[in-house]
């Protein structure tokens, strides 16, 4: 770190990542020599303890005075949060977060996180009866996750400091990664499952409901897969594919439902209620909450609902008028070009393309518009915000992605067409999707090569306002990266990803093998990016994939009725329907596209939601607080 570099902190992702590895080295060795010899010189061992007890780093602003920092201080210290400032230069000002185990027990209690007993079932962790939360063989401090104890200390520190955060004093606030841990998420190819557990254990529910969705959908992507190649190999009859991925989407989703509310159950966030507290972004007044009688901040939902109808929703209706008139708009070019240069032109290529690309453009600018207009809809919760923002989104994309194919399908009756367009709209979303999830990491590896030329020191002048060099390294360089704000956008990609493979199935049987050989590679790179792109996120508490799940059913009905159409475009299904019903050939693909719906709904209600263990095991804890309040 060169002296010249006071501008604000240095936002070079590449020697981060070249000290992060070099830290984690001298942290095992540390290790190694401690289990060898029994102990350390005082002063690693004081150093490797410090690292591992700082929770939260508060970034302060150039234009925060000291005074203000000590304000902050005084401030978080109130409810126990023990507090190191330190003041490098007018530029660079840190406060860290550590907070001893009765505190963090405290807050737990608090926030009412399940916690599984003796007895076997979960239940609301209580502070004044730890002992009912030890397992055999596990301590005290085994009882919180990597995950929950920043959310602790986040959520009872960031509401009285929010006014220093809006009158611009500080400039960010994040939890430090843990460098040893992040060991457990390296490439092992003779894994075969991905670390769920650990996953969900350092980043959150959310996030380990991402992964664990991923992996659950890329196993599941293996039938649909050799189904493909069998119906290329031994041309299939369409209504035999019709009924395969009827049944393949709906077992797909409801063994879903079962593994997340087995994933959700063992978190402690199955039991979790539309009435959480509001999510940070949320305005209001503050008035008594009619249920708990707590101040808390209320809005009139008459104005979240103006917003939706009177604004929301117009402005996306004419983005999806505005998206199938360019869809339409590319049919005419492509006819024009076809009249002036013939059928054998290359230059039938471009209009395709072109359309292509701009669907990728759209959804990045749609994307921005959806989360703007949701903004302004002031939704209180974290799910209700979520769940309409997907759904403006969905409406969108399904227009943008997939309506020049229905036109097609179903205007034009072109299947060749469709499996062109189909195909070349597939090429363009797989190579944007690659250039995302590999372009960043491999310019940061590439970049790499040349980092240990400018990594230098820190200037022994700083060191002196320094308390632990190690921790204010980590802290300087991880405060760089990018912040990682949801994992929306990787849904949004799977959920894309799905609608290509599903909805015109009779005509692409090899869409299901694309998607699987790129999520393979895909999921890998997902954790790299979160273990050396991104600043380690707070943990968000998740009960399911939210309003995903419901978007991957409406494809899945979807698929059943575009795959039902196709099937009955073919001359010889129309012929032997208008042999036996000529007064009303159509009514044949209703009762055909029923008897499918009605299978399906079979299906849905023979699959429980949750698996058996999981209600016993809500039985059962209901069962026992009863016990408890008698």
């Amino acid at each position: 770190m060169s002296e010249d570099a006071k501008s604000p902190r240095t936002r070079n992702i590449i020697e981060n990542q070249l000290f992060r590895r070099q830290r984690s080295l001298k942290l095992e060795a540390l290790q190694r020599q401690r289990s060898q010899f029994g102990s350390l010189d005082d002063s690693c061992d004081e150093e490797a303890e410090t690292l591992d007890k700082t929770y939260i780093v508060i970034i302060f602003t150039e234009k925060a005075k000291p005074r203000h920092c000590q304000d902050v201080v005084k401030i978080i210290e109130e409810f126990g949060i023990q507090t190191t400032l330190e003041i490098v230069s007018k530029t660079e000002k840190y406060l860290y977060l550590t907070a001893n185990l009765d505190t963090l027990l405290r807050l737990a209690d608090a926030a009412e996180l399940e916690k599984r007993t003796t007895t076997g079932s979960m239940q609301k962790f209580n502070h004044g009866c730890v002992s009912d939360f030890l397992l055999p063989g596990m301590s005290k401090e085994q009882i919180l996750q990597f995950c929950e104890i920043p959310v602790l200390i986040k959520d009872v520190v960031e509401p009285p400091i929010r006014s220093y955060i809006q009158k611009g004093y500080i400039e960010d606030m994040f939890p430090l990664h843990d460098i040893l841990y992040l060991d457990r998420f390296n490439l092992n190819l003779k894994r075969t499952t991905l670390p769920i557990e650990d996953i969900r254990n350092y980043f959150g529910s959310s996030i380990g409901l991402y992964f664990g969705f991923i992996e659950f959908y890329t196993k599941a992507l293996v039938f649909p897969a050799i189904f493909g190649l069998v119906q290329c190999l031994m041309d299939l009859n369409l209504s035999l594919v019709c009924g395969f991925y009827v049944i393949w989407t709906t077992i797909f989703l409801e063994l879903w439902k079962r593994k997340c509310a087995g994933y959700s159950y063992r978190w402690g966030t199955i039991e979790m209620s539309s009435l959480d507290k509001p999510r940070a972004a949320y305005q209001g007044q503050l008035k008594p909450d009619p249920i708990t009688g707590k101040m808390t901040l209320h809005y009139p939902m008459r104005y979240t609902y103006l917003q939706m109808y009177c604004i929301s929703y117009p402005v996306v209706l004419g983005c999806v008028v505005a998206a199938a008139w360019f869809a339409l708009y590319q049919f005419q070019i492509e006819a024009e070009v076809l009249a002036d240069f013939g059928a054998d032109s290359w230059l039938l290529y471009i209009p395709v393309i072109v359309q292509s690309m701009l669907i990728a453009i759209f959804s990045w600018a749609y994307e921005k518009l959806a989360t703007f207009l949701t903004n302004l809809e002031n939704h209180r919760t974290r799910s209700q915000y979520e769940r309409h923002r997907v759904n403006k989104l969905m409406i969108f994309e399904i227009v943008n992605n997939f309506f020049s194919q229905f036109y097609i399908a179903f205007v034009l009756q072109d299947l060749k067409q469709l499996k062109y367009q189909l195909m070349m709209q597939l090429l363009i979303f797989q190579l944007v999707c690659i250039a995302q999830e590999i372009g960043i990491p491999l310019m940061a590896v590439l970049r790499q090569m040349y980092a240990k030329y400018r990594h230098t020191e820190v200037d022994p002048n700083k060191l002196s306002a320094v308390g632990n060099k190690s921790r204010y390294e980590q802290s300087f360089y991880e405060s760089g990266l990018d912040s990682y704000h949801s994992t929306y956008e990787d849904y949004l990609q799977v959920c894309i990803q799905f609608g290509y493979v599903v909805l015109f199935a009779a005509v692409a049987p090899f869409a299901a093998i694309g998607a699987l050989v790129n999520n393979v590679f895909a999921v890998h790179i997902d954790i790299f990016k979160l273990c050396n792109i991104f600043k380690r996120p707070f943990g968000r508490r998740a009960k399911n994939i939210g309003a995903w799940q419901l978007a991957f059913e409406l494809i899945s009905v979807m698929s059943l009725m575009s795959n039902c159409g196709l099937l009955f475009l073919q001359p010889d299904v129309k012929q032997f329907f208008s042999h036996w019903v000529p007064s009303m050939p159509d009514l044949s693909f209703v009762i055909f596209e029923h008897l499918l719906l009605g299978l399906k709904f079979l299906i849905h209600k023979a699959i429980h939601e949750r698996p058996r263990w999981v209600r016993i095991g809500l039985l059962k804890a209901d069962y026992e607080t009863s016990q408890a309040l008698k």
